[in-house]
């Protein structure tokens, strides 16, 4: 599998924050948003060997592992990987962004969906699947990232356009100001978390964490 890196952290973003993990960060990604914190990815990565991985997992005292990227279902190993660590008995939180297909993956209850749906600021809304919605459970979530009042009001109406009721964050981009989204969120009595990317107020930008 083509990694980027591997770290212990607490999860700083949606409703599982606040939850040691590790962090199993793939490599490449086929979508370039334009406030994306994980450049880094696009390029480079190392070719880890399946079984060495895991055995990384294995070892590893956290019960949870946040398995992301870049894209990670872009990785020919990632199905593999997801139903080997969830026979450790581990539970993952696998973070995509709905470009792609997740029915796959929602095989157990031990693997949580963090799914995000591009807004207009990142420049590639137009690359959701849709059908991936009919696939989201209660253990999942979708994510809105909102850096602009036009995201928000894209937000709402892909929320209230939803033919089911399913757990939605809204993140406020890095460095946008919170307290007009939050404003905004009671003044609508909008059924969503807001939540900010919690490990930044922690460690700032920085990769690793």
């Amino acid at each position: 599998m083509l990694i980027t890196e591997v770290f212990h952290s607490i999860q700083g973003e949606g409703l599982y924050m606040g939850i040691p993990m590790l962090f199993v960060r793939t490599n490449r990604c086929n979508l370039r948003c334009t406030w994306c914190d994980s450049k880094y990815t696009f390029t480079g990565g190392r070719e880890v060997p399946l079984e060495e991985l895991l055995g990384e997992v294995e070892r590893s005292r956290e019960q949870w592992v946040c398995f992301t990227g870049g894209e990670p279902l872009l990785q020919r190993e990632a199905l593999e990987f997801t139903k080997r660590v969830v026979s450790m008995g581990k539970k993952v939180l696998l973070e995509t962004s709905g470009s792609l297909p997740i029915k796959e993956f929602t095989f157990s209850p031990m693997v949580s969906i963090d799914m995000d749906i591009k807004t207009p600021s990142s420049g590639e809304e137009k690359h959701f699947l849709k059908e991936n919605l009919d696939y989201i459970r209660d253990n999942d979530y979708v994510k809105f990232v909102i850096a602009s009042r036009g995201d928000y009001d894209y937000s709402v109406g892909f929320i209230r356009s939803m033919q089911r009721s399913v757990n939605v964050v809204f993140q406020p981009a890095w460095g946008t100001d919170m307290r007009w989204l939050a404003e905004a969120v009671v003044r609508d009595a909008l059924p969503v978390r807001l939540l900010p990317q919690f490990h930044k107020f922690i460690w700032g930008e920085a990769r690793g964490v």
